[in-house]
């Protein structure tokens, strides 16, 4: 995989038909310094976890799902934020969950290699379900939606992280200094997703969106930052690209440069649902 590929920004029709086991595959092979390198995935995960409800004597969240737990990392703070005593790490990179099985303090914790967009679990078993940067690559929303609805019960909550058309601008704008290559994915826009939630029959409550804006001292920190978290899967398949192409890519990138360093977008939608 070229490590100049990157994430998605420009809008696209959905569904898609994006090979996930080379997505797994890519994940797989980042699992041991994803969390090193995953800063403004930390970030965004903190703010969909202090939307989920903590656990109280009055909280009655038992059985809670973190959809692409990836490391666990989150799976473990949800744990010990709604105090569940049912918790499921999904992902569908089995790599990552067998990294996640490796770290201590697993307890109450169940990690499943499986497709969101078809939970393998009982209809109406879950009371909240956590998920940060993963469903962006979903093929099919309407099923995404549906699977969740399914197994949510009645009051169940959802809070979600993803990412919108928009994420990697800089990169988008840079790259096309150089050629007509496909080298990044798509994003669904938001109301793509709305419209599946909707038709999914769950109740949104909550939406907000915001860019989160990260910065790197050069051209080799921001594709680490990328590729070193797994995300670097491309549904073009630019190919391999020469030094000539990437030292127009550096200078065409350059030009963005500010006080704090290279700037790296990524726009954030978090979502918030309710099965009524």
């Amino acid at each position: 995989m070229n490590a100049m590929t990157a994430l998605a920004v420009k809008s696209p029709a959905f569904p898609k038909n994006r090979d996930k086991s080379k997505i797994a595959d890519a994940f797989s092979k980042a699992a041991g310094q994803y969390d090193q390198l995953a800063e403004a995935q930390k970030r965004i995960a903190q703010k969909v976890l202090d939307l989920c409800p903590a656990g109280s004597e009055q909280s009655a969240v038992e059985s809670v799902l973190d959809i692409g737990c990836g490391t666990g990392y989150w799976t473990r703070r949800l744990r010990d934020h709604t105090q569940a005593q049912q918790v499921t790490g999904l992902d569908l990179a089995q790599g990552m969950l067998n990294y996640a099985s490796q770290q201590e303090g697993n307890n109450a914790i169940q990690w499943l290699c499986a497709d969101a967009e078809q939970l393998p679990l009982p209809a109406e078993s879950l009371d909240l379900i956590f998920s940060s940067l993963a469903i962006q690559w979903c093929n099919d929303y309407q099923a995404l939606f549906a699977s969740i609805a399914k197994t949510l019960r009645s009051g169940g909550e959802a809070h979600i992280a993803t990412l919108l058309p928009g994420t990697l601008c800089e990169l988008e704008q840079s790259w096309a200094q150089v050629d007509n290559k496909v080298h990044i994915n798509q994003f669904a826009e938001t109301s793509t997703l709305i419209s599946a939630i909707k038709s999914s029959g769950l109740t949104l409550t909550a939406t907000h969106e915001y860019c989160e804006k990260m910065f790197y001292p050069d051209l080799r920190a921001v594709f680490d930052s990328i590729k070193g978290v797994g995300a670097h899967h491309n549904d073009g398949e630019a190919g391999l690209t020469g030094r000539r192409s990437l030292l127009k890519l550096k200078q065409a990138y350059e030009s963005q440069r500010i006080a704090e360093g290279l700037p790296v977008s990524y726009q954030v939608l978090i979502l918030s649902i309710r099965k009524s």
